[in-house]
This record gives C-alpha cells, sequence and structure tokens, in this order.
C-alpha cells in the first residue's frame, strides 16, 4: 500500500560470518546481493524471490577472489537480466568487477573486470535504462583525491566505454547513486567534501 503499512522484518541469511552491505532491485523478481565473510574473507552472494518476498531461493555466492569482494550493487534489465557490480582488491588495490545473468538469476557469466587504475576504486553503483545500456559511477583515487568516475556498456555488458571522470572537486567525491527516469534520462549524486565538510 505504498508504504503506509509494512510486513514484519524477514531474516534472508544464516552465516558463521558478518553478511553486510545489501543491494536490492526488482523487475517481475525481486534480487538482493551482498557481501558476506562466511568464506573467511568477504565475497558477494545473490537471492531472489519469485513471489513477491514470501520465499526466497538459496543463496548463490557469485565470487571467489584471493581478497575481499564488497558493496555489491544491483540493477535489473528489460527483460529481467541481472547485472551486479562491485570492488575487489584481489589485484592489490580496489577495481570494479561485473557479472550478469540472462535468466533472471537462475545462471552467470564469468566475472570481468572494468577499471586497471593506479589507485582505489570503490563503492560502484549501477543502473539500467530502457535501452538496456548500463551505467555504472564509482569513486576513485587514482588522481589522490576521491573523484566519481563512469563507464557504459551499450550491449548488455559485453563491451565497455572508456572511463570518463565525472568530478574535479578539491575535496573527497564519493558513494555515487543513480536513477533512471522515464525518458532516461540520468540522474547521479553523491557526497563531497568540498565545501568543507
Amino acid at each position: 500500500d505504498g508504504g503506509t503499512t509494512w510486513g514484519g522484518a524477514r531474516r534472508l541469511t544464516w552465516t558463521d560470518g558478518e553478511s553486510l552491505n545489501p543491494a536490492i532491485a526488482s523487475g517481475d523478481n525481486i534480487h538482493i546481493a551482498w557481501e558476506d565473510e562466511a568464506p573467511g574473507n568477504y565475497e558477494i552472494y545473490y537471492k531472489r524471490s519469485t513471489d513477491g518476498g514470501t520465499t526466497w531461493s538459496e543463496a548463490k555466492r557469485l565470487t571467489w577472489t584471493s581478497a575481499g569482494s564488497f558493496a555489491p550493487t544491483i540493477a535489473i534489465g528489460t527483460s529481467g537480466q541481472v547485472h551486479v557490480a562491485w570492488s575487489d582488491d584481489a589485484t592489490g588495490n580496489d577495481e570494479i568487477y561485473y557479472r550478469r545473468s540472462t535468466d533472471g538469476g537462475a545462471t552467470w557469466n564469468g566475472a570481468r573486470r572494468l577499471t586497471w587504475t593506479t589507485g582505489g576504486s570503490f563503492s560502484p553503483a549501477i543502473a539500467v535504462d530502457s535501452s538496456d545500456q548500463i551505467h555504472i559511477a564509482w569513486h576513485d583515487d587514482t588522481s589522490g583525491n576521491n573523484e566519481i568516475c563512469y563507464k557504459m556498456s551499450a550491449d548488455g555488458g559485453s563491451t565497455w566505454s572508456k572511463i570518463d571522470r565525472l568530478t574535479v572537486n578539491s575535496g573527497a567525491s564519493e558513494n555515487p547513486a543513480w536513477a533512471v527516469d522515464s525518458t532516461n534520462t540520468l540522474h547521479l549524486v553523491w557526497q563531497d567534501a568540498t565545501p568543507g565538510n
């Protein structure tokens, strides 16, 4: 009823480690991703519900890395494709990685690395427009300061544009978030320390 009343809280994970930083997206189904330390280091996991949240699939592990996988973000395409991105420090500094499912989360393609930077790439945010173009923003400290950077894919995640830096600020620009409106206009917000706080 649009937020007037709410169902009770429902527990979705039972693991030996911490389950943190969930992300949620919905189309015909509900999809969530999160980071979980149950394997001994943080990895990305995924669940879906096909009945509006009443029941949920078993957790599916999406990453197997030698370091940590953090801060997942998730978005759904027009035909139910599921797109997940996250930050991973297996290379020695954090980089952005991506996986997709073309069958609603049942199976997944291999992980794809999207950034090769001398600094760290953190806190990705993903959005998909009505043309199924995929948009990813994150903050990156390659310049010596955290700035917002951007990539897009016009072919469902097969190929990606070069990195476009969106901010050039004296303070840190971090933690972007997206929305796409009905005209396919992209709206991006972030936190920024340039004013002094």
